[in-house]
């Protein structure tokens, strides 16, 4: 059993990766800024989690002052932010924060969306030499349960729950899409690896995309436009591959089951 923290606990990726790690470890789930998700969505996921977990809540400031160290810290609050802001400023707030992090722990997994960001952070932690040991995960695109409200599949089932007939733009981009589920798995199991590679992307052995700024007007139309292909290659990246995938169909329904439930949160 490690001691871990997830920091951007309260995110999309963040909050499975806890829900992932609880099971085997104990947990700091660090709450950063909300950004983009509301208070009571972040006090629903909480809940959700349950207050008899092995997880501990705090706040950011509470985590950065405090003298604990980790096995384990993650990284995961650049992934939504890039993700819903669209941009890297965030980055900017690396220095300062990478210090304290690489200081609490033996070693720090970073999360990314984009081989761009992927790239920007690996240069700037590098350039620190810290003592402790960092891994960055490539994250292609995810969709499930608690998905931001901007993600196009939960735009569809929320529009298709409300009777509504619209327009709504795919944020995907032409990146692989995976269940959230299946992505922190993955990643629960890259972080139990003694010996790690320096640099992963999670991808699938058949892997779903859809074209690059499309628009679609309800679930069936996007599924009309799914296309699937062998796994992503790349040269700069250890692959991990997630051999045994949710089915569109299952994920869609799981996030569906979760979107009627909680209906009075959108």
């Amino acid at each position: 059993m490690k001691k871990c923290a997830v920091i951007g606990s309260s995110g999309f990726i963040g909050y499975e990766l806890v829900c992932q790690l609880m099971e085997y470890n104990d947990v700091t789930a660090v709450i950063t800024e909300k950004g983009n998700e509301s208070d009571v969505i972040c006090e629903e996921k909480i809940f959700s989690i349950g207050r008899n977990s092995k997880v501990v809540f705090v706040e950011e400031e509470q985590f950065i002052s405090e003298n604990e160290h980790y096995d384990i810290i993650f990284i995961c609050h650049y992934f939504d932010d890039i993700n819903l802001n669209e941009a890297s400023t965030q980055l900017e707030q690396f220095e300062a924060e990478y210090n304290v992090i690489s200081s609490k722990a033996k070693e720090v997994i970073f999360l990314l969306p984009t081989t761009k960001s992927l790239s920007e952070l690996e240069r700037q932690a590098n350039e620190r030499n810290s003592e402790c040991q960092v891994t960055f995960i490539e994250i292609p695109s995810l969709y499930g349960p608690w998905e931001p409200s901007s993600g196009l599949i939960h735009e569809i089932i929320v529009s298709e729950l409300g009777k509504k007939s619209e327009l709504i733009k795919n944020v995907y981009g032409s990146n692989e899409i995976l269940y959230v589920e299946d992505v922190g798995k993955a990643i629960r199991l890259i972080s139990e690896k003694e010996l790690k590679e320096h640099k992963y992307v999670i991808t699938a052995k058949h892997s779903m995309f859809l074209p690059e700024k499309s628009n679609f007007k309800g679930m069936q139309e996007m599924l009309d436009g799914i296309v699937v292909s062998q796994m992503r290659k790349h040269i700069d990246a250890t692959p991990f591959v997630i051999l045994k995938t949710t089915s569109l169909d299952d994920g869609i329904q799981k996030q569906k089951q979760q979107i009627q439930q909680c209906f009075h949160l959108y």
